[in-house]
């Protein structure tokens, strides 16, 4: 509990889903939490989980994935709306628009959740790559307050069925930024990884 000190980026894996749903159950504080954007909008979403999620990634027939995708929009647009997610633009200008609501979000005291595996459906012990372009927060943040944000790792144990909140860790002002993201990057797949918690 002494490490769920808001406001701060809380930092998990996927897991594919079961991190996700994890956090949002039993996180003891409240969190906004970064989603594409497409998941806001019912028809980009659907499209999204037909195409994507349950085409490409499960492999389904068109037929399933377009039953399946259609009937799940409806109730994952709304609750992505209602719950505040943070809209991604990933691969976009808009990405900057992603940045600034998410500083306006902790300045005002709002902690957020951040899920940067890259290959979210893996369910290995080990985290492989993460995205890295969520840690310019920092940048961000720390223009708008000359405070730095705390990354805090959140290790999910899947069969003790158990969340791990792990140290906090920060940017600091004494040495190079690009070393320290590959640092933290480093120190991020650790946490995740069940190591150094």
């Amino acid at each position: 509990p002494e490490r769920l000190v808001p406001p701060a980026v809380y930092v998990c894996r996927h897991a594919d889903i079961y991190g996700i749903v994890l956090n949002l159950l039993w996180l003891p504080v409240p969190v906004r939490t970064w989603g594409l954007h497409q998941f806001g909008d019912r028809e980009a979403c659907y499209r999204h989980l037909r195409d994507v999620t349950f085409g490409a990634r499960y492999g389904w027939p068109r037929w399933k994935a377009t039953v399946l995708a259609w009937l799940a929009s409806f109730g994952l647009a709304a609750l992505y709306r209602s719950a505040g997610c943070i809209p991604v633009y990933r691969g976009s200008a808009q990405i900057i628009t992603t940045f600034r609501e998410s500083t306006e979000a902790l300045k005002r005291g709002e902690s957020l959740l951040i899920f940067p595996d890259k290959d979210y459906a893996s369910t290995d012990s080990e985290v492989s790559e993460l995205y890295e372009g969520f840690l310019s927060l920092d940048r961000f943040y720390y223009r708008a307050t000359r405070r730095h944000v705390p990354f805090v790792p959140l290790y999910i144990d899947r069969r003790a069925r158990t969340i791990t909140v792990c140290e906090p860790l920060f940017f600091t002002d004494d040495r190079d930024r690009k070393a320290q993201t590959a640092e933290l990057v480093r120190q991020l797949q650790e946490r995740l990884s069940g190591r150094g918690c």
